[in-house]
């Protein structure tokens, strides 16, 4: 496993106490993380949290929606943000429908007064040309003046043709301008009609974008319910698998105590020179099992993110491909051949001084028990049996039946694995 992922693998700090999952007012309450339990997970390929296929699919699952989790609630207050936004366009653009109605009704009102005007103007100008018939129509003084009976009645009829002739020039100046008038104020109206229109276009146009606001804000909400829902599913299985991961953590343990008693018993034997064991491991040291493939996983403490139940990882994973050679150490001597379990397929070789090495997860072997091997020999092919996600060896040295870190015999610190 790369340093990388092993880096987002140690992100994953979920502990069981966390499964209450909230959600409201757009926002998803988080879970409690166990920042104790982050700073130890070390996942390495075999480890029991990746060896359990649902439970790991429950982390990822879990990891996935830690991840998504932050965009999708920016993506959700962002439409939030334009919706709200969007309404308040909206609200400002239907004031300004309101305010171009008004103008328009108004203008109508104006324009119905004004024609009132009109017809009134009109209809006193016929009243008048009525008056001035009855008054004798178009005559001249002279005529008035021979028709008058006395000085007296003369002066009265000439004044009253007068004061006709002189209302009906302002009752005519007066329809004039109100017609003028009228023209202007149609005019007007068709420019405030055209702005109301204007006015409610833009109000739509305000209705739709808070309609696709609404729609994206809906949508991010619907992301994060989805995320929620996932991860508390996700968090179900992982509960519910429980009883079996605990029973994997035992069994790891059991097969790594039998492991132990078998290096131990070789040793036991190699220090009594029984078996045809060496009694010393030869003046070389370890040579590297799997030659040319690098180290994916190191020796450590492993506590499950979910259970924070505690394994220890007592090898050291090399990332080597499927069928890959697998070569002895060193001299020695095949003690065991096992095939089942956690280590699945793996070969158990003591060597003298009372160093035993191990090789897990093989495909395929190509050694027996009791079988005298050297230094580079074959002894089988790397593969992926056993609790393994993938093609790898998994390598341990053990000492006297103590499980030593293998680095140690390849430029690292020779010392027992801590766990």
């Amino acid at each position: 496993m790369s340093s990388s992922s092993r880096s987002a693998r140690r992100g994953v700090r979920i502990a069981a106490a966390s499964l209450a999952i909230g959600l409201a007012a757009g926002t998803v309450a988080l879970p409690a993380h166990s920042d104790d339990i982050n700073e130890q997970v070390a996942e390495a390929s075999d480890d029991l949290a990746r060896a359990d296929a649902k439970v790991d699919a429950a982390i990822k699952q879990l990891s996935s929606a830690r991840e998504q989790l932050p965009e999708a609630r920016q993506e959700l207050a962002a439409a939030q943000s334009e919706l709200t936004q969007a309404q308040q366009r909206k609200s400002a653009a239907d004031v300004k429908v309101a305010e171009a109605i008004a103008k328009v009704a108004k203008a109508k009102q104006e324009i119905a007064e004004t024609e009132q005007q009109i017809a009134y103007l009109e209809q006193r100008i016929g009243q008048m040309a009525r008056e001035v018939y009855q008054q004798g129509g178009q005559i001249s003084e002279v005529e008035i003046l021979l028709d008058s009976r006395d000085p007296g009645d003369f002066a009265a009829r000439l004044e009253a043709l007068r004061s006709i002739a002189q209302d009906n020039n302002n009752t005519m100046t007066d329809l004039d301008d109100a017609k003028a008038q009228l023209q202007t104020r149609l005019a007007g109206l068709r420019i405030l009609e055209q702005k109301a229109e204007e006015a409610q276009a833009e109000a739509q146009q305000e209705v739709d974008k808070a309609a696709a606001a609404k729609a994206r804000a809906d949508a991010a909400k619907a992301k994060i319910d989805e995320l929620v829902a996932a991860r508390s599913s996700a968090l179900r299985d992982a509960r519910e698998r429980k009883a079996d991961v605990r029973k994997q953590y035992n069994q790891l343990k059991a097969e790594q105590e039998r492991i132990a008693a078998i290096a131990r018993a070789a040793a036991a034997k190699a220090a009594a020179g029984q078996g045809g064991i060496p009694v010393n491991i030869g003046p070389g040291g370890l040579a590297w099992p799997a030659p040319g493939a690098p180290v994916s996983g190191n020796v450590g403490p492993r506590v499950h993110p979910v259970y924070g139940y505690r394994s220890c990882h007592t090898g050291t994973d090399i990332s080597a491909g499927m069928g890959a050679p697998i070569l002895a150490a060193a001299d020695g001597v095949v003690v065991s051949i096992q095939n089942g379990g956690p280590y699945g397929l793996h070969t158990l070789v003591q060597h003298g001084s009372g160093i035993s090495t191990m090789y897990a997860h093989q495909s395929s072997t190509s050694v027996s028990v009791g079988q005298k091997v050297k230094r580079g020999d074959v002894i089988g092919r790397v593969g992926s049996t056993g609790w393994s996600t993938g093609p790898h060896l998994h390598f341990e040295v053990h000492v006297n039946g103590t499980p030593y870190d293998p680095m140690g015999w390849f430029g690292g610190s020779k010392g027992p694995v801590r766990c």
